[in-house]
């Protein structure tokens, strides 16, 4: 048997050598000193001296034995985990002990283990629970404050148990206090006006036997509900029906919404959008007619300056032959008295010849007038789509308008190449031209200015023309140039500008031509508008 290792100690053999040694070594002496004759006081310091001499070791026997206690005690929380080989290597006077109590301890330290492991997953799952019960709480009162901005009021029907649930919103939507109303289906239909029932419940029971529908699909219908002041409410209902595995429903949960106000806006919009449909339609042809009457207006001045300017040579031309007239009246009588003269005829053929040349000259004058004028009111009365000279074609605008340009100081020009052949609509030129001019002379040119104005138009590639309108007048502010071509806009509102001139102009270029129309700023002050169109449509 292995020897104990708390008394295979080698200081504590020793020191039990040395104390048995003095014990013999003394009772030897007191045995050959007599100490035993002396009676019972020599006992009893006999035994005093033992009692010493075994105090010491027994001392140091307590103090070592204490050591070895901690250590076993120190050791037990984990005894139950050793292996046997550390076991085999526990050394110390307890160490029987604790090999004998170690299967004991590891069985409990086992369960202790496992307790611990399982009191571990139980918190887990107790804070995973309190955390769920947290977010839920957290869910729940985002929901009720959710509704409660909303105002929805919340319904649900549990089909299993036919059972109805209205919420507290629910009914003080309809003006009801919660205990005013019982939930019931039949409360429902009872409030729901008479004309909606049927659809109401049409459209319910379709929703129910539709056993297809996706999970959590939403329905929405809208019916009349009544108050409990005796109005009617539009009411918006939305449905959602929970359904398990074979598509039965389990339950349907709805929330409706009072729209009363919505549907009112709705229809007031409606009515607005129509009465300003309206008024964009009697604006549009209120325009038309301005438009009209402003084609009308230029073709009304454009007759009379042609009537005025056709009037100068019909006047010379009529004077001319009532000349001619008198005078082949006096010849014819000098003939009838036989008193005609080689003189006088000679002087009457003279002045015929003249007067003839007038005549002609001047009624041919008045005849091209008469032309460029049926041309051009033909062109701006038809809209007819031509083949023209636009050179051409330009000056006999410009012709038509010289009596109106003849009553200012200012100079036009006209720059265009002769053989530039175009294919649009020539009335348009005619309007143009004659917004233009009046634009010009009305803002561009200060009372006290002669203006320039050139209006110059040359091939922009193969497929365009561009024309340009420029005068050395007092240009435009941009802030005025972004508004140029809205309708009615004028900065001489009262002074003969009606506003609609730069717009027809705008949408004669863009409507009719095809083309655009900008404004740019000229050098050293001015305006210049720049129209480009197709040169063939």
């Amino acid at each position: 048997m292995k020897a104990d290792p708390l008394f295979a100690s080698r200081p504590l053999r020793t020191l039990l050598a040395l104390m048995f040694g003095l014990l013999l070594a003394t009772d030897i002496y007191c045995l050959q000193a007599g100490f035993y004759s002396i009676g019972l006081w020599g006992i009893a310091v006999l035994a005093l001296i033992h009692l010493l001499l075994m105090a010491i070791p027994m001392l140091f026997l307590y103090s070592l034995i204490q050591q070895h206690l901690r250590e076993a005690v120190h050791l037990l929380p984990t005894l139950g985990q050793l292996n046997d080989q550390q076991l085999a290597g526990l050394s110390g006077f307890f160490a029987p002990l604790l090999r004998a109590l170690q299967p004991i301890l590891s069985e409990q330290n086992r369960a202790i283990i496992e307790l611990n492991n399982k009191n571990e997953l139980f918190a887990d799952a107790l804070d995973e629970i309190n955390e769920m019960g947290l977010q839920l709480r957290r869910s729940e009162r985002r929901w009720s404050l959710a509704l409660d901005a909303t105002g929805d009021g919340i319904w649900e029907w549990d089909v299993g148990k036919d059972s109805w649930y209205f919420s507290p919103r629910w009914k003080n939507m309809l003006g009801y206090a919660e205990h005013e109303l019982r939930d019931e289906a039949a409360t429902l239909y009872a409030l729901i006006h008479p004309d909606d029932v049927s659809a109401v419940g049409e459209r319910f029971s379709a929703f129910l036997q539709a056993r297809q529908m996706a999970e959590h699909c939403v329905q929405e219908a809208e019916f009349r509900m009544q108050h409990k002041e005796g109005h009617w409410l539009n009411i918006l209902s939305r449905a959602v029906a929970y359904r398990d595995a074979e598509g039965q429903i389990l339950n349907v949960v709805g929330a409706q919404s009072d729209v009363t106000e919505q549907r009112r806006a709705t229809a007031d919009l409606s009515a607005a959008k129509d009465a300003a449909e309206l008024a964009v339609a009697q604006l549009r042809s209120a325009q038309l007619q301005m438009i009209e009457s402003e084609k009308l207006a230029a073709l009304g001045s454009l007759v009379a300056g042609v009537a005025h300017e056709v009037n100068t040579p019909l006047g010379i031309a009529l004077t001319a032959a009532s000349t001619l007239s008198e005078d082949t009246q006096a010849i014819v009588a000098q003939i009838q008295e036989g008193q005609l003269k080689k003189t006088d005829l000679q002087h009457y053929l003279g002045l015929a010849q003249e007067a003839s040349g007038l005549i002609l000259k001047h009624c041919d004058n008045a005849a091209a007038l008469i032309r460029s004028f049926k041309n051009i009111s033909v062109d701006q009365t038809s809209d007819a789509l031509r083949e023209f000279n636009l050179g051409a074609y330009l000056d006999e605008i410009l012709q038509s308008l010289k009596p109106s340009l003849k009553q200012t100081p200012h100079h036009v020009e006209l720059a265009c190449p002769p053989e530039l052949m175009v294919r649009t609509y020539p009335g348009a030129f005619t309007q143009i031209l004659n917004n233009l001019l009046n634009n010009a002379i009305l803002h561009a040119f200060p009372p006290d200015q002669v203006g320039s104005i050139m209006i110059q138009a040359a091939p922009y590639g193969d497929r365009f023309v561009e024309l340009r309108f420029i005068d050395n007048g007092v240009g435009i502010a941009p802030s005025v140039r972004a508004k140029v071509f809205e309708p009615f806009y004028t900065t001489k509102r009262g002074q003969g500008g009606s506003g609609l001139g730069m717009s027809i102009v705008h949408n004669l270029v863009v409507a009719q031509l095809k083309g655009t129309i900008s404004i740019e700023e000229t050098p050293g002050g001015g305006a210049s508008f720049v129209i480009l169109f197709p040169r063939v449509l």
